[in-house]
């Protein structure tokens, strides 16, 4: 006889008794059930607990949606089959605070946040340590506060950062501690208020630590370290120029710890045009660390970790960075000196994103070329290795200037905007646009090719090459296009006829371009630096050459500055330009003195012009020092000595004996002197010789 259908599935118990062997596994009675139905629990690894499933919330559910469950389950077990499963969602809880723990959770799909807040309290109640009823809890995702309505999803991400602070109030208040306290005891409360006003102010790094230097009578700030406790990016602070209060609002730390290290027990870094101290762990200091795992160090906590969130482009080597201390670089193998500052260097690409992903932390600045207020990402920190002052334009007005100069002068003489010193080929690549770039490219290695003996190029107009060619041979021949011209007279080869039959027939030519080359010559004079002929039609004699070189048209003599930005020009005796005060502006002249530009100047200008002269230097003068106007003065501002100026200043401009010079002499010694003014102490003596230069050509 054929086995039944139900004999083959095995014996369909009824329907209560399923129901009641469910409800007796669920409350974990019954000695009979299986190993498998007694860890089917929610298992916490971190403490060792398990929940059972009687601990799960349930979801609420309609009267449809429990018909529709209960008959898909009644068929999955018709058939012998186990119920689908519920899909779950695995979750990391990660603690914005070093003291609290990690933990994971499984939960159902579509649970809320606010479930895992009840998890938590009911895992520190089942240790005997229970959360007070007043503390508040704070989730975040990629930075973001999640709100405890908030869904939890399997595609959601399941790294979730937690905070467990004692109150709502409390939640996102600074603390401040000693790094080598276990206890984490607050600090002095004077240098807590002082240190929350000023990251409020927007305090840099570099801010907090001279500041915590000055309150504890420590006179070197770098002694001082900053540790950010907790938060998604935990560990030293380094950039002086990180705002602080961005390292609260990307990184979620609100809690830093100050070390005062022992004496030189640390290493500065310049680089970027940002300035970072790097302290090492002590038996690194004790002991000595190469400057390859410094590299190493540097990489891996610095460059790789001031990404707001995410994953990082930086993908230079740590063996790309280049230190170098005083000027030389430093082997990989040697030790790294304690109390230095090295000059860092990253490849081009390598620098622009870090500076890019460090932008969030830095904070802005002012172009002194178009006024913009700029991040400091954004900024030249570097135009020449020369350059000894700190660059105040941004990269895109650098590019500008760049593009100008190579329209206007010859590639080589391109020159910082700020200083007198020349761009080399590196910073030019860094700093100009691709296409300006592409054009000084081209000449550069036109000029250094032209270098090289026998090189020629090709005098097609539609062939870019050049070769080295047989001095032998009056007829060069390109390689590229096949093209050939007479090297002898610099035309293209004249087919059927030798040099000499071309001579012959170009004689009247060639005497034509004598008589133009002579002509030039007696109407022109070649520049004393590049030899260029130069023919000036109107204008002064002082002549600005296309290679930047300035002299003298009359007797080639060449126009300097001194130290203050004096122009002067030593002329030759037969010159018939004079220049009155190259005795005082000269350097070379031991009884050089620029304050008596006025006394020489008497006699040559009319009294007027010196009269309104007087007028303006007086209102510079008398504005730079008490903020006064023209004739009358003012209240006295904050931080200037009022009485200390009329005492000293105003009575040049009343004695007699010494006149007008004298008095005007007597303020620009005050503005030399540089009591309380910060600008050029001869900016004044500038003006004023320029206008008399002005004045003198008019006269003329």
């Amino acid at each position: 006889m054929a086995p039944s259908k139900d004999s083959k599935r095995g014996s369909k118990p009824p329907e209560s008794s399923i129901n009641n062997s469910i409800t007796s596994n669920s409350n974990g009675g019954g000695g009979n059930t299986s190993r498998e139905s007694r860890h089917t629990g929610l298992f916490l690894p971190l403490f060792g607990l398990r929940l059972s499933p009687r601990h799960k919330r349930r979801p609420v559910e309609t009267d449809r949606d429990r018909l529709t469950s209960d008959h898909e389950r009644h068929s999955h077990l018709r058939r012998g089959r186990a119920p689908p499963p519920v899909p779950t969602v695995d979750v990391e809880l990660k603690p914005l605070d070093d003291r609290q723990p990690n933990m994971k959770f499984s939960l159902q799909s579509n649970s809320a946040v606010a479930k895992l807040e009840h998890l938590i309290r009911r895992r520190y109640q089942d240790k005997g340590h229970p959360i007070a009823t007043a503390a508040h809890f704070a989730f975040y995702v990629d930075g973001k506060l999640l709100n405890p309505e908030d869904l939890l999803r399997p595609s959601a991400s399941s790294k979730i950062w937690y905070r467990m602070s004692r109150s709502a109030a409390e939640a996102d208040q600074w603390k401040f501690s000693q790094y080598a306290d276990a206890k984490n005891q607050p600090i002095s409360p004077e240098l807590a208020t002082q240190l929350v006003q000023a990251i409020d102010t927007g305090a840099t790094v570099g801010e907090l630590r001279r500041k915590i230097a000055t309150f504890m009578d420590i006179p070197d700030p770098d002694r001082v370290l900053l540790v950010a406790r907790g938060g998604t990016r935990p560990g030293q602070l380094q950039g002086d120029s990180w705002v602080v209060s961005e390292v609260k609002q990307h990184w979620l730390c609100c809690w830093i710890s100050y070390h005062i290290a022992k004496t030189n027990a640390y290493a500065v870094i310049n680089g970027l045009g940002r300035r970072y101290v790097y302290h090492p762990e002590a038996h690194y200091f004790f002991d000595g660390m190469s400057v390859r795992r410094w590299q190493h160090h540097l990489d891996t906590r610095l460059f790789r970790n001031v990404r707001s969130r995410g994953k990082t482009g930086f993908n230079s080597h740590w063996s790309e960075l280049i230190l170098t201390l005083h000027g030389i670089r430093v082997s990989k193998t040697t030790r790294v000196c304690w109390g230095k500052t090295y000059e860092l260097e990253l490849p081009n690409q390598a620098a622009k994103i870090f500076s890019t992903e460090e932008a969030w932390l830095l904070p802005d600045d002012t172009c002194s070329v178009c006024l913009d207020s700029k991040n400091l990402s954004l900024m030249a920190y570097k135009i020449t290795p020369g350059c000894n002052h700190k660059p105040t334009v941004c990269n895109a007005c650098l590019g500008h200037w760049i593009t100008s100069e190579l329209e206007t002068k010859m590639w080589d003489r391109i020159k910082c905007p700020e200083c007198p010193k020349p761009l080399e080929f590196a910073y030019v690549r860094r700093n100009a646009p691709r296409s300006v770039f592409k054009r000084y490219d081209e000449l550069a290695t036109r000029a250094a090719l032209g270098n090289i003996p026998n090189f020629r190029w090709c005098k097609s107009a539609k062939c870019n090459s050049g070769q080295i060619d047989d001095v032998k041979c009056v007829r060069f021949k390109c390689k590229a296009c096949r093209a050939s011209h007479c090297i002898k007279h610099d035309v293209p080869w004249h087919s059927g006829e030798t040099c000499e039959e071309y001579d012959k027939r170009n004689t009247q030519k060639k005497r034509d371009e004598k008589a133009s080359e002579a002509e030039i010559t007696k109407s022109s004079k070649k520049c004393p630096s590049c030899n260029k002929a130069v023919h000036k039609f109107s204008g002064c004699n002082h002549i600005t050459c296309i290679c930047s070189h300035e002299w003298c048209y009359i007797c080639l003599a060449p126009f300097q500055r001194n130290e203050h930005g004096f122009l002067y020009c030593r002329h030759n005796p037969e010159c018939t330009e004079r220049d009155p005060f190259v005795d005082l502006i000269d350097p070379q002249n031991a009884n050089a003195d620029p304050r008596r530009v006025f006394e020489v100047a008497h006699g040559l200008f009319p009294p007027q012009f010196l009269r309104n002269r007087l007028r303006v230097v007086r209102g510079r003068a008398a504005r730079q020092n008490m903020g006064v106007g023209v004739n009358e003065p003012g209240p006295e501002p904050i931080g200037h000595n009022h009485n200390h100026l009329h005492q000293e200043l105003f009575p040049w401009l009343q004695e007699p004996e010494h006149g007008m010079f004298a008095g005007v002499a007597g303020i620009a010694d005050h503005v030399a002197n540089g009591n309380g003014n910060g600008r050029d102490p001869m900016h004044d003596l500038g003006l004023f010789a320029r206008d008399m230069r002005a004045a003198r050509r008019e006269r003329a």
